[in-house]
C-alpha cells in the first residue's frame, strides 16, 4: 500500500469495514465435505476444488514462471496471486483462496501442513490464513506471528500487523524495493514448508479454510503469495509411515500417514541412478524414478528430541512395450491381434480402448488403428502404450481396354493391380485366362478376378463394345465424253467385290452406267458406295416458250438436254421492267411461272444462265422466251 499520511486513521477504518465484509462474505454453503483423511493436494490434476474471491482477485491455479517464483513446490501446478508470468499483483487487492469443507469429527488431534512461497511490500502487502467453523459463514486469523518459532507451529506468520491485512501474516520481499518505504527483506525466497496444530478444531464438522491477500494502490511489482502441497491429518506422536500416489508413469508424490510436532523428515528413494535426487527432505517429497524396477522407499522421521523412525515402501516402476501378433490380414480387416509385454514380469491389471473393453494381455479381433493400453498393479505407477495396427492397402485396379471392330475378335483389355501384398494372379470371366491382358476379345461382358498373396480379392468388371466403322467412296456421279476412260479407286482394302462380280482394286470404266463395290478390311468389316456415270458432251438448250397448265407437258422453264452434266450452274429469269424473278444454281430445279405464289401472266421473260461443261468449260448465255396461258 505504502500510503503515510495524516489520513491513515481514516484508511484503517476503511480497511476495517473491508475485513468486516470479507469476514462475512458468500461461499457459506459446502458443496464439498472432505471426510477421509489424510487430506493430501498437490494440485498437479486440478485446482482441488478451492475457490477464489474478494476484491480484485487475481488468484490463478496453473505453473508459474515469475522472476522470484518460478515454479511450483512440487510437480508443475499451484495456486498464486497476481498471475502465473506476471511480476505485479492488483492494486487495492483483498481478495481469498478457500478450501472445500472438511469435517473433523474424527480427528482427534488435527494437523496443518502446506508448501508456501512468498515476495510482497515488505510489511505493507501480505497473506495470512483463515479459519471457519460454519462452512465459511463467519472467519477468523489462524495464529499469530508469535507461533513462527513455537511448536505447535512452523514458518508461521513472519510480520506483526500485515497494514493491508489489519492482522499478522507473510509479508516481504528479496528485491530491491526503493522507492517503496517497506524496503527489503522478510521474503521467503524459496518455498517452504509451514504447520502448526489445530487442535481447537477437533472434532469440528463444517471445518473450512482461505489463504487471504491483500495489497494497497502503489509498490506492487512483486511475484505475489503462492501455496502448493496441502495436507491435514492427525498429529501424533513421533512414528513412521507414508503413503505414496504415483503422477506419471515414473514419478511418485510422498506424504507421512501422520505428522508429529516439530518432526523433520528425510527421503532415500532406493533409485542410486536418478544421482542427488535420490534423496530429498521435507515431509512431501517427489521423485521421478530413473528406470522400470522394484524400488525400496525409505522415510525417517525425526522428532524435536532426536529420536527417529522410518518406514519403507516398495514402488514398482514398469515399462510397457506391445507386439503385433496376427496382422490384418485384408484392406478393412477385424482379424488382428496383439499383446502387452510388461517389465518387470507380475500380475497386473490390463485395460485396452476397445469397444468392449478387453481386460487380457492379448487383445484379439483388433481392426486398423491405434489403441490405448493400460497396464496397473498394486504398489505401481501405472503406464500405457500405444498400439498401432495398420491397414494393408487395398487391391487398387487400372483397367484399359479397346472395342472390337464388326463383330471381330479383335478388341483387347489390358489390367493394372497394386496394393495388396504382392505377387497377384488374375481369373478371366469367360475364358479362364491368367494372364493381365488379352488381345483377341469378342464383344459382350467380361471380368478379371484379382487375388493378393494373402488371399485378398478385387474384381473388375467390364464390356467390350462392338464398333461398324468401315466406309467407302467412289466419288459424285460425273460425265464422261465418248472415248474417254474413268479409274474408279476406292482406296486400300483387304477384299473388293465390284458389281459385275470382278475384284480388282481398282476398276475402269468406259461406259454409261451405275458402278458399285463392296470392301472388307482385315477386321472382317464391310462398305458399299455407288457412282453414275454418264457419257454424254453435249451442250443444253432452253426453249422459247412454255406452258404452265399443269397438263404435264411443258409445264416449267429450264435447260434441256445433258443437264446431268452440268456444273457451276447459275440461272436467272428476268421480267419485262428488269426485276429478278427466280434464281436456282441447281440444275434440275425449274420456274413453274408462279410470282410470289401467283400465277404469272402472259409475257415474254428474259433469262441469262452460266455453267461448266465437260470439254467446253465455262459456258454464258442468254435469251427470252414466251409464258403462254
Amino acid at each position: 500500500m505504502n500510503t503515510r499520511s495524516a489520513l491513515r486513521p481514516l484508511r484503517f477504518f476503511v480497511l476495517f469495514c473491508s475485513l468486516l465484509l470479507v469476514a462475512r462474505g458468500g461461499h457459506a454453503q459446502c458443496t464439498r465435505t472432505v471426510s477421509s483423511f489424510p487430506y493430501e493436494e498437490n494440485f498437479e490434476i486440478n485446482d482441488g476444488d478451492w475457490i477464489t474471491g474478494g476484491n480484485q482477485s487475481d488468484w490463478v491455479w496453473g505453473t508459474p514462471g515469475k522472476r522470484v517464483i518460478g515454479n511450483a513446490a512440487s510437480g508443475t501446478k499451484c495456486w498464486i496471486t497476481g498471475g502465473l508470468a506476471n511480476a505485479v499483483y492488483n492494486s487495492d487487492e483483498n481478495s481469498y483462496l478457500m478450501s472445500p469443507c472438511f469435517d473433523f469429527s474424527g480427528l482427534a488431534q488435527p494437523y496443518l501442513n502446506f508448501r508456501l512461497f512468498w515476495e510482497t511490500e515488505r510489511k505493507y502487502d501480505g497473506a495470512s490464513l483463515e479459519y471457519s467453523v460454519d462452512g465459511g459463514a463467519n472467519w477468523r486469523v489462524l495464529g499469530t506471528s508469535a507461533d513462527n518459532a513455537a511448536c505447535p507451529g512452523n514458518n508461521w506468520f513472519n510480520t506483526q500487523n500485515v497494514t493491508t491485512l489489519g492482522t499478522d501474516g507473510w509479508s516481504g520481499n528479496v528485491q530491491p524495493t526503493a522507492p517503496c518505504a517497506g524496503g527489503s527483506g522478510g521474503g521467503s525466497g524459496r518455498w517452504v514448508t509451514a504447520g502448526r496444530a489445530l487442535t481447537a478444531l477437533a472434532g469440528e464438522s463444517a471445518v473450512r479454510f482461505r489463504f487471504r491477500f491483500a495489497a494497497g494502490t502503489r509498490c506492487n511489482e512483486y511475484d505475489g503469495f503462492a501455496v502448493d502441497d496441502i495436507w491435514i491429518g492427525n498429529l501424533q506422536p513421533l512414528g513412521a509411515d507414508f503413503t505414496f500416489n504415483c503422477t506419471s508413469e515414473r514419478t511418485a508424490h510422498f506424504s507421512p500417514v501422520t505428522m508429529g510436532c516439530g518432526s523433520s523428515y528425510s527421503w532415500d528413494f532406493g533409485d542410486p541412478a536418478s544421482g542427488p535426487g535420490n534423496s530429498t527432505t521435507g515431509p512431501n517429497a517427489s521423485h521421478t524414478f530413473s528406470g522400470p524396477g522394484d524400488y525400496t522407499v525409505r522415510m525417517t522421521a525425526t522428532g524435536g528430541n532426536g529420536a527417529s523412525a522410518s518406514a519403507t515402501r516398495i514402488v514398482r516402476i514398469i515399462s510397457v512395450t506391445s507386439t503385433l501378433l496376427t496382422p490384418v490380414r485384408c484392406n478393412g480387416g477385424t482379424e488382428a491381434s496383439a499383446q502387452l509385454i510388461v517389465a518387470p514380469a507380475g500380475a497386473y491389471t490390463y485395460s485396452w480402448s476397445t469397444s468392449p473393453e478387453q481386460t487380457t494381455p492379448i487383445a484379439t479381433g483388433l481392426s486398423a488403428g491405434t489403441y490405448r493400453a493400460r497396464v496397473s498393479g498394486t504398489n505401481t505407477c501405472a503406464a500405457s502404450v500405444d498400439v498401432v495396427v495398420a491397414d494393408p492397402p487395398a487391391i487398387a485396379l487400372n483397367l484399359t481396354k479397346t472395342d472390337a471392330r464388326c463383330g471381330g475378335a479383335n478388341g483387347s483389355a489390358e489390367l493394372q493391380s497394386g496394393g495388396g501384398t504382392l505377387p497377384h494372379t488374375y481369373s478371366w470371366t469367360p475364358g479362364g485366362s491368367t494372364a493381365t491382358s488379352d488381345n483377341a476379345l469378342r464383344p459382350g461382358n467380361y471380368s478379371i478376378r484379382v487375388t493378393d498373396a494373402q488371399g485378398c480379392t478385387a474384381q473388375e468388371d467390364f464390356t467390350i463394345g462392338n464398333i461398324e466403322n468401315l466406309s467407302v467412296s467412289l466419288g459424285n456421279d460425273t460425265v464422261l465424253c465418248a472415248g474417254e476412260t474413268l479409274l474408279l479407286d476406292p482406296g486400300m482394302y483387304a477384299s473388293y467385290q465390284w458389281q459385275d462380280g470382278s475384284a480388282v482394286a481398282a476398276y475402269t470404266v468406259t461406259q454409261s452406267g451405275t458402278y458399285e463395290v463392296r470392301v472388307s478390311d482385315s477386321d472382317g468389316c464391310t462398305a458399299r458406295d455407288a457412282v453414275h456415270v454418264t457419257v454424254d458432251c453435249s451442250d443444253v438448250y432452253f426453249p422459247t416458250a412454255f406452258t404452265p397448265n399443269n397438263d404435264g407437258r411443258n409445264d416449267s422453264f429450264g435447260p434441256l438436254g445433258n443437264v446431268a452434266a452440268l456444273s457451276s450452274y447459275n440461272l436467272k429469269i428476268y421480267g419485262r421492267w428488269g426485276q429478278l424473278l427466280f434464281e436456282t444454281t441447281n440444275p434440275f430445279r425449274r420456274w413453274d411461272g408462279r410470282l410470289s405464289g401467283e400465277a404469272g401472266g402472259s409475257q415474254v421473260y428474259v433469262w441469262v444462265a452460266q455453267y461448266r461443261l465437260p470439254r467446253l468449260g465455262l459456258v454464258a448465255r442468254k435469251g427470252s422466251f414466251v409464258l403462254m396461258r
